[in-house]
């Protein structure tokens, strides 16, 4: 599901991270009920929209969209044509009408995210590149070959590398676009019901897809070393021809299993199929021809190659391995973010915090909606590089979710300003008592304030573009830097920056980043909360 989300959002160029998606959608609560997605959704800032479609409504809705069918714990599906949209709904059973639609982002993306989308994007070109050059280098051994019968063995093998690989990839739920759309073309494509349904296995660990990855990674690599240093390894060629002899077995149980045990046809794996009758006709061909020098074979060789074969094939098991207790790692991880996330957990010990005073002052610096159901209080230091990055949370959370939220600033007295006058938190204050407060776009006004001075924290050059008068009378500011200082004494804050939500203090187990699924939430349990009090 995240799989396909993370697709359908790279497909409409919204820069979201795929991977910061999909493990957005696997921490929610509900996973993998859509709400899942549609809360995900909006907690990345994407206009989005879920409806439930009757009859032919659907034929007039623009591609493309995701789609839901009631199938494996509910499954989406990528729509991007009529032919797909046909093959969504030849499934009646399963067929639900529920569309989802994406476009754009409603809120600029935080530098954050523009960060980690920027990343993925230069990590897929390197990924992209090096598998690019890779092959291409694979390829290049094939005019080394000494003959076309070498050559076109070769070739098969690299198919049946990627391949096999690819297998390993479906193994560990990795899937490349190309690879999903070819396994799941048509209503009867089987790849997930032949690999992961009862799948066949050897010694109790290792499947067809180990085997289909580690033998062909052996042919390649000694065709390779057969071909381009030729001199004294004329033995290596009989062992590959009796492997490929060996094969026809493998293909007629692959056929039988498929046909008679899965019921559905896999693709990918008549794609091997393929490639171990091709070398069984060719290896048949050079055995009859008789191209063949058995002189060369010795025990040896013979030993050597299939000593290799084994030593590939335990390099599989274990890498594959690795792979799954990385996703059973990343499962539980999972599991462990989803009760984070779970509201019930976050307001039980959101309440069992320290509480602190409330009461608003005369003049406060705000963001937001006054009446929102949720209220932050941010104590924060001018100088405090992570009340800079909190401050940048907290302009994203009220960006995303401007009527469900209402932030106040208190501000400390920072040790950089000892003998100084004014102080940098006296300074903004007067500067924001002048410029700022009172005026029709006052909540604007401030959050550019905040963000400058942020931007900056230097007080010299903030002073260069943003003035504040001290020659005449500024008791207000005076008043007010007072207040800050007294409230932040009354409630025993000792570091910066503490976040107060409804005046309890954030628990220490979340960070505001955290708020981004909880939000909607926690917004409706606090509305109840003031409805039954």
């Amino acid at each position: 599901m995240e799989q396909v989300v993370a697709r359908f959002l790279q497909l409409l160029r919204v820069p979201v991270a795929p991977r910061e998606c999909e493990q957005l959608i696997r921490s929610h609560p509900d996973y993998p009920a859509l709400t899942a997605v549609s809360d995900s959704l909006d907690s990345l800032g994407v206009n989005n929209y879920m409806a439930q479609f009757e009859g032919t409504e659907v034929d007039e809705i623009p591609f493309p969209y995701l789609t839901h069918l009631a199938r494996d714990n509910g499954e989406l599906v990528l729509i991007t044509n009529r032919a797909d949209l046909a093959a969504a709904r030849a499934m009646p059973a399963v067929w639900t009408g529920i569309i989802v639609q994406a476009d754009g982002l409603r809120t600029p993306a935080s530098a954050e995210q523009v960060a980690r989308y920027q990343q993925a994007g230069k990590l897929a070109l390197v990924t992209k590149l090096v598998a690019g050059l890779g092959l291409a280098l694979l390829l290049e051994v094939a005019f080394c070959c000494p003959s076309w019968l070498i050559a076109g063995y070769y070739i098969a093998a690299l198919v049946g590398l990627v391949t096999g690989w690819v297998l390993i990839a479906k193994d560990l739920g990795v899937t490349p676009r190309l690879v999903e759309e070819f396994c799941g073309g048509g209503t009867q494509a089987g790849c997930d019901e032949v690999i992961q349904a009862n799948p066949v296995q050897l010694f109790g660990f290792f499947t067809l897809s180990d085997a289909a990855a580690a033998y062909f990674s052996w042919q390649v690599g000694v065709l390779a070393v057969a071909s381009i240093a030729p001199a004294g390894v004329a033995g290596l060629y009989p062992p590959l021809g009796l492997a490929a002899l060996l094969g026809m077995p493998v293909v007629a149980f692959s056929l039988y299993y498929q046909y008679t045990v899965a019921k559905a046809w896999c693709r990918l794996c008549l794609v091997i199929d393929a490639v171990l009758l091709l070398q069984a006709g060719l290896a048949g061909y050079t055995l009859e021809q008789g191209y063949v020098n058995w002189s060369a074979l010795t025990l040896g060789t013979l030993l050597n190659t299939w000593a290799v074969l084994f030593v590939i094939s335990g390099l599989v098991v274990v890498a594959k391995q690795w792979g799954l207790q990385h996703n059973e790692l990343q499962e539980s991880e999972s599991l462990l973010q989803q009760a984070r996330n779970s509201l019930s957990t976050f307001t039980d010990l959101l309440l069992r915090q320290p509480q602190a005073d409330t009461s608003e002052f005369s003049q406060e610096l705000a963001l937001g909606n006054p009446t929102a159901p949720i209220e932050i209080i941010m104590v924060g230091n001018p100088y405090c590089a992570p009340c800079k990055k909190q401050h940048e949370h907290l302009a994203q959370l009220v960006a995303l979710y401007p009527e469900q939220l209402h932030v106040r600033f208190r501000f400390t007295v920072s040790n950089a300003d000892t003998g100084r006058f004014p102080t940098a938190t006296h300074y903004l204050l007067q500067h924001w008592l002048t410029a700022n407060w009172g005026q029709p776009d006052e909540r604007v006004r401030t959050a550019t304030m905040l963000h400058d001075w942020y931007a900056e924290m230097n007080l010299e050059r903030f002073a260069a573009t943003h003035s504040a008068d001290f020659t005449a009378d500024y008791s207000l500011s005076t008043h007010l830097s007072t207040q800050h200082y007294v409230w932040v004494k009354k409630n025993g804050i000792s570091r910066t920056p503490t976040i107060f939500i409804n005046g309890y203090m954030l628990p220490a187990a979340y960070r505001l980043s955290d708020l981004k699924l909880l939000l909607p939430s926690l917004a409706e349990f606090f509305s109840q909360a003031t409805v039954a009090a």
